[in-house]
This record gives structure tokens, C-alpha cells and sequence, in this order.
């Protein structure tokens, strides 16, 4: 079995366990990170910033709102039938440009953002560093299953661009205007469910970490829980009145 190496040749694989468990990774790569962050707010406790607390989540939430507008813009001008939710690999045309012409993995690049944003406001380098530590591994598989898929799929094309466009750090200068128009529509149906995870993650992040930083005392709790509730109703709204997906 071949693997896809980051200059575009094929190489022998290692070993099939390790195309096992990227598949595996992908398949769950919806959820897999949700133990993760749980697991955190039980082992690591915040650190106290006194007057800087509000800083830091500020900073957090838009160090995570910059990663939910990165998965917004890329979401809306992918092509059809492409960046799929699906737990099984699917691609009818290849994404390069836009933010795919300055980075191969731009929904990966602002789900990052997103969950260390909500460890920034939580406030503790150790949980930042475990995190951070399991996000690198994981996506690590993920990638590898994809690309192992494309180049299959899509051949010296998909070689071609992997030799190109760098896998998960952007390069600014490579940018090439998106060749497929902005699907508004696209954009909210694909991210709705994102959308309000992550804000219900920051909630969350934000009551546990006042949670122990105040020994057991939260405060304003309808601060938190108010734009949860409205984000969710909202979903419950699209979801039920929804025309058919958008590709």
C-alpha cells in the first residue's frame, strides 16, 4: 500500500495499522475531541489572573471567533460536494483556491484556532500543552487518511498541488482568488452545528474556570447560558425548516 509523502511522491507504506488508525481518526473526527477537552476541565485547574481574567477571554473568544470565520470563508466558496461532514471520504473536485491556494487544510487550521482560544480563556498553560500535544497527533492521522484518499482520487493534479501549497501553515503569498462564488446558504447550513458547539464549549469553558477560580460560586450564569440557548434554538429552527443540503 502507498502512502502520499509532503513532496507529492508515493512511497511505500509503513505499516497498515497506521492507515487503520488514521481512518479510524477521520471517521470520529467529529467527536473525538470532545473527551479530550472534558478530560481537561477535570485534570487542570485555571491560573488565577486576577484583573486580567476578562482579558484573557477576550483575547480566547476572538482567537476563537478568527477560527470560525476561517471554516465560514472556506466552507462557503468549497466546491461542491467537497469539505463534506460525512464519516467517509468524499471529494467530486479538488479545492486550491481561495484559502486552499495558502493552505491544504483551512477547516483543520480554524478548528485549531477555535479550541485554543477556548484554552486561552480557560487559562492554563498545562492544559494548552496537553491539548495542543493530542490536536497535533490526531489531525495528524486525519491529514494522512485525506491525502491518501485525494491522491488516489484526483492523481498528479492532487501531486501537484501537495508539492505547492503547505499542509498546515499558511503562505500568504501563495494566494489565488476563489474560483468558485461565496454560498451563503452553504456556509450556514454547514456550519450551524460548529457554530454552536464551540460557543457552548466557550460557555462552558467560562463558567467551569469561574467554577474553581471562585470555590464553587458562579456569578451572571444567564450571561453564559442566554446566547447558548438563543445559538441552539436557532439550530433547532434551521434544522427543522431546512430545504434540501447544499452539496
Amino acid at each position: 500500500m502507498n502512502e502520499v509523502t509532503e513532496n507529492g511522491a508515493a512511497g511505500p507504506g509503513k505499516t497498515d495499522r497506521r492507515h487503520v488508525i488514521a481512518d479510524a481518526c477521520f471517521r470520529f473526527r467529529a467527536i473525538s475531541v470532545v473527551p479530550v477537552v472534558l478530560l481537561i476541565f477535570f485534570i487542570f485547574a485555571p491560573a488565577d489572573a486576577g484583573r486580567f481574567n476578562p482579558v484573557m477571554n477576550v483575547i480566547g473568544f476572538l482567537i476563537a471567533l478568527a477560527g470560525a470565520a476561517t471554516r465560514i470563508i472556506a466552507v462557503g466558496h468549497a466546491k461542491p460536494f467537497t469539505s463534506g461532514r460525512e464519516n467517509f471520504l468524499r471529494a467530486e473536485s479538488l479545492n486550491s483556491s481561495g484559502l486552499y491556494s495558502i493552505v491544504r487544510n483551512p477547516l483543520y487550521v480554524g478548528n485549531f484556532l477555535i479550541y485554543n482560544g477556548l484554552l486561552i480563556a480557560y487559562s492554563s498553560p498545562g492544559a494548552l500543552l496537553f491539548f495542543n500535544i493530542f490536536f497535533i497527533v490526531n489531525y495528524h492521522f486525519i491529514i494522512l487518511a485525506e491525502e491518501r484518499y485525494l491522491a488516489g482520487r484526483f492523481a498528479q493534479a492532487y501531486r501537484d498541488y501537495l508539492g505547492r501549497v503547505p499542509r498546515a501553515l499558511p503562505r500568504f503569498g501563495l494566494y489565488r482568488k476563489n474560483d468558485h462564488p461565496f454560498s451563503l446558504a452553504r456556509a450556514v447550513f454547514k456550519e450551524k452545528n460548529t457554530t454552536f458547539y464551540w460557543v457552548f464549549f466557550f460557555a462552558v469553558t467560562l463558567l467551569v474556570k469561574q467554577f474553581k477560580l471562585n470555590g464553587g460560586t458562579i456569578e451572571r450564569f444567564w450571561w453564559h447560558a442566554v446566547p447558548v440557548l438563543a445559538l441552539f434554538t436557532l439550530n433547532v429552527i434551521l434544522t427543522v425548516s431546512r430545504k434540501p443540503k447544499p452539496a
